[in-house]
């Protein structure tokens, strides 16, 4: 449940959801670098690294259904902003739309600029081409990796930033300007125009699979499925509790689902227009747990390392796919270093320190400073 201290709204539990979900990522990231410079992993081989053995071709299928944490990241963040905004226009009456805006680029345009204006100096350290600049500054790295159909280095992970970017251009207004008790039907509204998007994409585009994975209007139904669950929460504030066998049996399920079924396969009509939200929901109901089950958050409250982390989340999932080119070309290549497991480590040791480092040094004045525009005060 939410926790409300001195008109401060926190929710520890999403702390914990978001370093998961980013570490998911740096998971994948980190396996598909390696198949891509070493071959399959030995582990999930038969032996000749490059073929995958029986079990092993779940395995690979699991790691390579990971992405599903972005899916993660959107629902947390459409339920908290607007969770966020609906308190706000409660408390005072309106929306401050332009404050809003602020707070959104002090929270992330630090980070996601210095990480455009670095990335100059390490793609040329690293002997990599350099990318096209622009789409990324201008927030719209998706739509260039729909029309060029290539994830250029280090930007390829930035597009699901830009498309939080877009959805947070007009939520505002829509909150804003919406009455509370209509919200919710305007909510499904905007669900159901991003699957027809997805179905009008499926039936009229023929290079379909990169309008379906990276467009902003196929991609927000999750954003707006979490903005959906806050509305009905702060309508009438429930309690959900799961029996531990049901949560168990839901995980199990995820687990096999996530083995045996390819995630990113878009063949048929229904795979590409439900797939991601059915999974959402799922794990929706994992969080909802975790979210107003009393005996869950109280128990999860207690994990200051793991909340601390969440708070790194964004570094962790920003630096993550960039560090590991620097690990496989300064590293590993140099001194003839091929153990995945001295590999994984190097990586994820890495994908904590530097984003803490960043957080510390570069993102956190800025997160002080949005304290100043923020009428709903959240915790840093």
């Amino acid at each position: 449940m939410q926790e409300k201290t001195s008109s401060t709204v926190y929710i520890p539990q999403f702390d914990i959801i978001r370093f998961f979900a980013a570490f998911m990522i740096v998971i994948y990231h980190s396996y598909i670098a390696w198949k891509g410079w070493f071959g399959l992993p030995g582990v999930v081989s038969t032996g000749d690294y490059k073929t995958l053995s029986h079990i092993g071709l779940h395995v690979d299928q699991f790691i390579r259904n990971l992405p599903v944490g972005v899916d993660i990241f959107f629902f947390i963040s459409g339920y908290l902003l607007t969770y966020l905004l609906v308190m706000e226009k409660e408390k005072y009456g309106k929306v401050n739309v332009p404050k809003f805006y602020i707070r959104r680029g002090l929270r992330i345009w630090p980070l996601y600029f210095f990480l455009i204006a670095m990335a100059p100096l390490l793609v040329n350290w690293l002997g990599e081409k350099q990318p096209t600049y622009w789409p990324t500054i201008a927030l719209v790295n998706n739509f260039e990796t729909i029309n060029t159909q290539q994830w250029m280095y280090p930007f390829a992970h930035f597009w699901s930033i830009c498309i939080e970017e877009h959805f947070y251009l007009f939520w505002p207004l829509i909150v804003a300007f919406i009455p509370f008790r209509k919200l919710p039907s305007a909510i499904m509204l905007l669900i159901g125009f991003s699957w027809l998007y997805k179905i009008y994409t499926y039936i009229f585009l023929a290079s379909n699979w990169y309008q379906l994975y990276l467009h902003t209007l196929s991609r927000m139904d999750v954003i707006l499925l979490g903005g959906l669950l806050a509305v009905f929460y702060i309508k009438k504030p429930f309690e959900f509790k799961l029996h531990w066998s049901i949560m168990v049996l839901i995980s199990v399920i995820l687990i096999l689902l996530l083995s045996f079924d390819d995630m990113s396969n878009f063949d048929n009509m229904l795979n590409g227009v439900t797939r991601r939200f059915l999974y959402i929901s799922l794990m929706g109901l994992l969080m909802m747990d975790i979210l107003y089950n009393p005996k869950r958050t109280s128990v999860l409250g207690r994990f200051k390392p793991l909340l601390y982390l969440g708070k790194v989340s964004y570094g962790i999932y920003m630096y993550g796919n960039i560090l590991v080119l620097v690990v496989i070309k300064k590293v590993l290549l140099p001194h003839g270093i091929n153990n995945i497991y001295l590999y994984f480590f190097i990586i994820f040791t890495l994908s904590l320190i530097v984003p803490v480092i960043s957080y510390e040094l570069l993102e956190k004045p800025f997160l002080k400073l949005k304290q100043r525009f923020a009428l709903v005060k959240t915790r840093l």
